[in-house]
């Protein structure tokens, strides 16, 4: 210990003092001996303040008296004898109702209280008592006086306080180690005994109860085999040792499951085996271990540089601040130490922060766990922010016996969530507006944690659905494992951009990191927009791209051109480019009507001004070089629509207007030959025809003259050739018809084809009744063709359908489809059908699959069909089966839509 001399400085004595403090409190973790450490605290004492006196007074029971139980300078027998008087009147008595410590500068004019005898009959003059404990829980009091008027320090009566502290934490752990002890002598040991082979021969009622829980017969078993977990742990080697050895042994273990408990045992040896006293141990075990886990916690806390940690009694006085708290005020510990918490610098001056510092205390006092956020001042004015809570200690009876407060600067916090605030709220507002597409921000787990943008609107998953999943879990796996790679590059500090298919749509997401003030990098944002619209286009351009190079390069027999507003060519390429036309090289850079003599460039001019000012595509025929050459022009267009430039399209049609030439020369040699034709067809129809009556005229006249007068044989001749007769005459009309399809039809107009069937059913009706044929038809559309020649087709269709009927009455439908410019007629029978090898020919003109005998007939009315079909540029053809019946199809031009 040190003792003060006068020529030591105030911060030499502050520091003696505090060593003093520290000392006393190391022997108070030391010693088990109380009075012992009084004593060396009240020598501590006297000998640093330089004071002739210390006491150490114990507070009686009934609280009317106190005795000297330690203390230093006292008359011989006065420690251990000396009692003094608590009440208020009497300096013990005022200084046990007293938060703060008593200092009196001279007892002799002190008003406040009389000096007990004790100190008046050792000529005491100043000194300063202070309580040991609390107000409301006194020990008793701790003092030390001088004979010389003298004014102490409040870091003298701060050191006093401290000390007096560091005796009530002593006297507190004695008097609970004093209550353990207590409680672990009332507990009785449990006992068994084991004969040489281990074997249990006697266990107490306690043994039972502590591991022998479900009641099992144990006298006689083998301890190792009821108890197999004890052959791994201490329990066999020590038993083992205390058996063989011959000595006694004490440890402690602990036994697993079905136990689950700590035993101290002593084992002792025995002339027919091992006595074994145990206890558990578990409850103090768990305690020790849950008080050296807090005290390391609480070691930890303390010690930590980035909290501010205090230990208040429970009356909210300072017992100690950590380093990191005091660098916060401009004072040193021991100006705070025994000071009420809410009177310390840390709370300024004002009233209401002080206010709510008392409320929070006494909450926690009262055991309540108080999180508080308070906005305070630096001694230089600068403000700073902390956050923390103030924490109950309790004893084991669940009293509070202090308090911790620990809390965190959060000055920067609040500062950086101010900023993150502001920059979410501008990410808010970008992500909001963010066109054609989505804005997100996800955190290093690649959760989202912000989610806006226009996309949502057309999207199958909602701003709701993002925020708080990863990708994986919004997008699917395919679209997640594309994107992951660029989240993570861009949590690494890295920008990257990724193209996805999602939804039938193409997307780009762009992904980078956001940072903090100082470059770290804290979440990442992606920007994904819709590219879907902008990859169509490029395909489209490409692919227009690609067409354009092959067309220009393999232009066939011509060359392809591109030009601006001054008619000058800008590219140029194709197979006659330096044969029939000028090369590239001549070409590209030239305007167009300085390459071409004034003939051509007067064709073409009005062509290639009105595609590329007008916006017009068109064609025109022109000569250059002796050779004939078609040219097309068309504008060009950008992505908006404006023109900005024109394509032209040369190709050598020498050879092509040769033959046109030839052509229309040898159509119209056919049309006259067809007319001869023609003429020839009717003028052989007609001087057929009137033989042929003649001839049918004779022979009906023989038929009615002779009739009866001719044997069966006449008879029979003359029927074969009035027959033979009426055929040729039909075979000659059919081919009449035939023959006229093409130049004696009508011109196409709109015809209704419900009124064409109307009039083939009329035409008809005769056969029909005949034959009991059941005909249904779908309403027909209205078509381009020629009504006459179109019921013609129609009649020679239902009259074969009902000729062929078979043997059942004819069933026959007729309906109409369409497909895209043109109608498909069916008339479908359910007939006899026709074999698939005779399909190709009933359609050529006198091609019968019949005998005369079966059915009559020209074998031309499908060939008629046919023609007429084919004169409207349709085609026809027929399904069937034998016996199945059979369906003629043929396709007739809309009306509206033919163009001959």
């Amino acid at each position: 210990m040190h003792s003060s001399t006068g020529s030591d400085t105030e911060s030499d004595v502050r520091i003696r003092q505090q060593e003093v403090v520290a000392e006393l409190g190391q022997q108070a973790l030391e010693t088990d001996d109380l009075d012992q450490l009084m004593h060396d605290a009240s020598v501590a004492v006297a000998e640093t303040l330089g004071n002739e006196y210390a006491k150490v007074l114990e507070l009686l029971p009934g609280g009317e008296e106190v005795f000297l139980r330690q203390g230093v300078g006292w008359r011989d027998g006065l420690v251990g004898s000396a009692t003094v008087p608590t009440d208020r009147d009497s300096q013990a008595g005022y200084t046990l109702l007293s938060e703060a410590p008593v200092v009196v500068d001279d007892l002799r004019t002190e008003e406040r209280f009389s000096g007990p005898k004790l100190l008046t009959s050792h000529d005491v003059v100043s000194g300063i008592s202070v309580v040991i404990g609390s107000v409301e829980n006194p020990w008793g009091v701790l003092g030390t006086h001088t004979t010389e008027e003298r004014e102490f320090t409040r870091y003298d009566a701060n050191f006093v306080q401290s000390v007096a502290n560091v005796l009530a934490s002593a006297i507190e752990n004695q008097r609970t180690k004093s209550e353990l002890e207590e409680i672990y002598g009332r507990i009785s040991d449990a006992f068994f005994a084991l004969d040489e082979e281990w074997n249990f021969t006697y266990l107490n009622e306690q043994a039972h109860e502590l591991i022998n829980p479900e009641g099992l017969t144990l006298v006689g078993e083998s301890v190792w085999e009821l108890f197999p977990a004890a052959t791994e742990r201490a329990f066999k080697p020590k038993y083992e040792r205390a058996m063989y050895e011959q000595e006694t042994v004490s440890f402690e273990e602990y036994y697993p499951e079905p136990l689950d408990s700590w035993f101290e045992v002593r084992a002792y040896p025995s002339e027919t085996g091992l006595s074994v006293y145990f206890r558990d141990t578990t409850h103090r075990k768990k305690r020790e271990q849950e008080l050296e886990k807090t005290e390391r916690r609480f070691e930890a806390i303390f010690e930590d540089p980035n909290i501010l940690v205090g230990l208040l009694d429970a009356d909210g006085t300072v017992l100690d601040i950590n380093q990191t708290a005091m660098e916060y005020i401009d004072a040193d510990l021991d100006d705070v130490t025994g000071e009420l918490f809410w009177e310390t610098p840390w709370w300024g001056e004002g009233a209401e922060a002080r206010a709510d510092v008392r409320e929070w205390t006494e909450r926690a006092a009262s055991g309540e766990y108080v999180d508080f956020e308070a906005d305070l001042s630096h001694p230089n004015g600068d403000r700073y922010a902390i956050n923390g809570v103030f924490r109950p200690v309790t004893n084991d009876d669940g009293d509070v016996v202090s308090v911790i407060v620990s809390d965190r600067d959060i000055t920067e916090r609040r500062e950086y969530e101010r900023q993150l605030e502001e920059s979410e709220r501008r990410y808010r507002t970008l992500a909001e507006s963010f066109p054609n597409g989505i804005v997100t921000m996800y955190d290093d787990d690649l959760r989202y944690t912000l989610a806006e943008g226009r996309a949502f609107e057309y999207l199958p998953v909602s701003k709701e659905d993002l925020e708080g999943s990863t990708p994986y879990e919004v997008w699917g796996d395919d679209v997640g494992s594309r994107i992951d790679p660029a989240l993570r590059d861009a949590l690494d500090g890295e920008e990257r951009a990724v193209e996805v298919s999602y939804v039938d749509r193409d997307w780009v997401i762009y992904a980078v990191p956001i940072t903090d003030t100082d470059g770290n990098v804290f979440a990442g944002m992606t920007m994904a927009q819709d590219i879907t619209d902008r990859k169509e286009y490029e395909r489209k351009l490409e692919e227009s791209e690609r067409r354009y190079r092959t067309l220009a390069e393999y232009f066939p027999n011509g060359a392809v051109g591109v030009y601006d507003r001054d008619l000058r060519y800008t590219l140029t390429a194709g197979r006659v480019l330096g044969e029939r036309l000028p090369t590239a090289d001549e070409l590209e850079g030239v305007r167009m009507p300085d390459v071409f003599p004034e003939r051509t460039v007067a064709d073409i001019e009005p062509l290639f001004r009105s595609a590329i000012e007008d916006g017009r595509t068109d064609n025109t025929t022109t000569e250059f070089g002796g050779r004939n050459w078609q040219v097309w022009v068309t504008p060009l267009r950008d992505v908006d629509g404006d023109i900005f430039a024109g394509l032209s399209f040369t190709q050598d049609i020498t050879e092509q207007v040769e033959r046109e030439r030839q052509l229309e020369e040898l159509v119209e040699k056919l049309e006259e030959s067809n007319e001869r034709l023609e003429q020839f067809a009717y003028a052989a129809s007609h001087d057929l025809q009137e033989p042929l009556r003649m001839v049918s005229s004779y022979l009906r006249l023989l038929e009615r003259r002779y009739e009866g007068a001719l044997d069966e044989d006449g008879e029979e001749f003359l029927e074969y050739a009035v027959d033979g007769a009426d055929r040729m005459r039909d075979m000659i009309d059919a081919l009449l018809k035939y023959s006229r399809v093409e130049t004696k039809g009508d011109p196409f107009e709109p015809v209704e084809l419900d009124v064409v069937l109307d009039d083939v059913l009329a035409d008809l009706q005769l056969h029909i009744e005949e034959t009991g044929a059941d005909i249904t038809a779908e309403s027909l559309p209205r078509v381009e063709g020629d009504a006459n020649q179109l019921r013609q087709l129609m009649q020679n269709l239902f009259d074969n359908a009902l000729t062929y009927s078979g043997d059942e009455p004819p069933r026959i439908d007729i309906t109409a489809e369409r497909n895209d410019g043109e109608w498909v007629i069916s008339v479908r029978d359910e007939g006899v059908g026709i074999d698939p090898d005779g399909q190709d020919r009933i359609f050529e003109v006198f091609q019968r699959l019949h005998g005369r005998e079966e059915h009559a007939g020209t074998g031309i009315g499908l060939a008629l069909c046919r023609r007429i079909v084919e004169r409207h540029g349709g085609e026809i053809w027929v399904e069937s089966e034998p016996g199945e019946g059979s369906t003629f199809s043929f396709t007739l031009p809309v009306a509206g839509e033919n163009d001959e």
